[in-house]
This record gives C-alpha cells, sequence and structure tokens, in this order.
C-alpha cells in the first residue's frame, strides 16, 4: 500500500509546477522585462499627512504636484518614437518561413504515410490454425 501512495504524493507534488511557464516566451529577451519591471521614479506629493505620515482625509493639496520640464517630455517622447519604428522596421527572420515550410513538407509526408498505411490490406495468417497435437510437437522439436 505504501509503495503506491509514495508515487501518487510525488506526482501530487510536483502537478503544481508542471503547470508553470517561463517567465520569457522563446523569442523575448530577458532584458526586455527588466524595463518593464522598472519602477518609475518617486513623486513627491502635495498631500497633506499627519505627525505619523498618513494622509488627512479631506485636506485638500495647497498646490499641484511638480510637473515634467517640456524639455524631459520632448526626450521621453523622442526615446518612445525612436523604440516604435525601430519595432516597425523589424523584419520577420528568414529562418521563420523556412521553418513553416519543413513543418508542413513533415505534415504531408505523415498524411501520406497514414493514407498508406490505412490503404493497405491486412495480410491474412499464412498459417492455418494448428491443433492442440501439432503445437506439442512443435514445442517438443524446440521450435
Amino acid at each position: 500500500m505504501l509503495s503506491v501512495l509514495r508515487p501518487l504524493a510525488v506526482i501530487a507534488m510536483l502537478l503544481p509546477a508542471t503547470a508553470c511557464q517561463s517567465i520569457f516566451p522563446d523569442e523575448e529577451d530577458p532584458s526586455l522585462a527588466a524595463l518593464r519591471s522598472a519602477a518609475a521614479a518617486p513623486v513627491a506629493s502635495s498631500q497633506q499627512v499627519d505627525k505619523d505620515g498618513f494622509p488627512l482625509l479631506g485636506a485638500y493639496p495647497d498646490r499641484a504636484a511638480p510637473q515634467l520640464t517640456d524639455a524631459e517630455v520632448r526626450a521621453q517622447q523622442a526615446r518612445l518614437n525612436a523604440q516604435a519604428s525601430q519595432r516597425a522596421s523589424a523584419t520577420i527572420s528568414s529562418s521563420y518561413p523556412a521553418e513553416i515550410a519543413r513543418l508542413e513538407g513533415v505534415r504531408r509526408k505523415q498524411a501520406a504515410d497514414v493514407d498508406a498505411a490505412l490503404a493497405a490490406e491486412p495480410t491474412p495468417t499464412a498459417r492455418t490454425t494448428l491443433s492442440p497435437e501439432e503445437v506439442l510437437r512443435q514445442i517438443e522439436a524446440g521450435q
């Protein structure tokens, strides 16, 4: 009983791990995920807080939070436009269409193999059914 439960326990423990997927898809560079997960720079708030640092409810800010300068906005827009144009101009890898063609060839070959196997007539066994005495003679003869 224990020998049956042990493999089941191992399978039950490993089953959640099989649902995990890699963080990065096959074609994605890990550095892109690091850029995405980079936290935004902290911005000072003009929210009024009490002596413990908690916001005072109903106490409206007396001034606007500091805004980005026009130069910072233009630099950010230029950087984002450069990234967008770089991604838009990226061409599909030449190996991708070749891989698709190779896989389509494999599919056609497998379909032809299946069709050929299904079209073949089953061959009846060449031997007729042996009597028990003949089987015994074959066993005794060492065949």
